[in-house]
């Protein structure tokens, strides 16, 4: 049960009406629950989050490291139940699931190894360390990195939107992003 309730479509603007009826693809819970957001704000962060699904230059799976990384640190069942479906449809294997949930990231490639340390570093201590910011940009440059960043705060504030709301875990799980866009 929520803690929030969802809101009245009734009481929406035309255009999360719009985004409600289906005509953009499956419209999940936490989706549905951020349109109590005034407008000016959930907008944006519906760009936003689109944007860290289908606009990404990293691979799809460094994706889904990263936001089970946040979901992990942030004790989020909602984004949990959601990601470590896409995540295994990518290939991630069991062991490397347990890595990222334990922070043992030692089963990963360096390049991995660094992406997972970056973005616990951000989640936990809200920048990361020297050493970390080095590696990065080595790895990745500034443009990927400052979307990794976006990415991991993106996800951040959701893990937050489905613990303060009380967003119910979709009846069915989300297994990849080739909806409608």
């Amino acid at each position: 049960m929520t803690r929030i309730p969802y809101p009245d479509p009734a009481g929406l603007s035309e255009t999360k009406r719009e985004v409600l009826s289906g005509a953009f693809g499956r419209v999940l819970n936490i989706s549905r629950m951020a349109m109590h957001a005034p407008d000016p704000f959930w907008a944006p962060q519906r760009a936003l989050g689109r944007a860290a699904i289908f606009d990404i230059s990293i691979t799809p799976r460094q994706r889904e490291l990263i936001i089970l990384r946040v979901a992990y640190l942030s004790r989020s069942d909602y984004e949990i139940y959601h990601h470590e479906s896409i995540a295994a449809a990518l290939g991630l294997t069991e062991r490397e699931r347990q890595g990222l949930e334990s922070g043992d990231f030692s089963v990963f490639a360096a390049e991995e190894q660094c992406l997972c340390d970056f973005v616990s570093e951000l989640v936990s201590d809200v920048s990361p360390s020297d050493r970390s910011l080095a590696a990065m940009q080595e790895y990745f440059g500034l443009p990927t990195l400052f979307e990794i960043l976006f990415i991991t705060c993106t996800y951040m504030m959701l893990a937050r939107v489905a613990a303060v709301s009380g967003a119910e875990i979709d009846d069915e799980a989300v297994t990849n992003w080739n909806l409608r866009r």
